[in-house]
């Protein structure tokens, strides 16, 4: 926790927690809990991890919350066109650019993928989804978010 962190303090002062961290990356350190009846979410500081943190932590649980019915979202499948770093035994969200060949849609990734490269967000068309333990090897198949 940074000097700065100061939703963590105040929600470890006056609120509940009920969570800090998940295993996401990017975006592992986020929180949420009850602070006077209201539910709170602290977002990671950088813009990549933040932007994942919403997508999978914060988004669901406005839709669920609200009794949304709207479309939810669907992973599509993508071909490795380069090896996707994993992280072991976090889920794995890093951006990649999508084409679609011949022979389905091939996923090439961003060189760069600090979760403060906020162009490798912006210049990316889905977000990967690697379960932990998956290897993100060239030529493997595996799902993605659209952006």
């Amino acid at each position: 926790m940074g000097d700065w962190d100061l939703v963590r303090k105040i929600m470890q002062e006056e609120g509940d927690i009920k969570f800090w961290r998940v295993k996401l990356r990017p975006g592992s350190p986020p929180l949420f809990g009850m602070w006077k009846g209201t539910p709170i979410f602290g977002l990671p500081g950088n813009p990549v991890s933040s932007h994942v943190v919403f997508r999978m932590i914060v988004a669901p649980w406005l839709r669920h919350s609200t009794c949304a019915t709207g479309p939810i979202e669907t992973p599509v499948r993508v071909k490795l066109a380069d090896k996707v770093k994993s992280t072991g035994d976090c889920m794995t969200l890093r951006r990649i650019q999508i084409h679609n060949t011949p022979e389905g849609l091939i996923g090439t990734q961003s060189r760069h993928q600090g979760s403060g490269n906020l162009e490798s967000l912006a210049s990316a068309d889905a977000l990967t989804l690697l379960r932990p333990g998956q290897s993100g090897e060239v030529g493997e198949w595996i799902d993605a978010l659209i952006l």
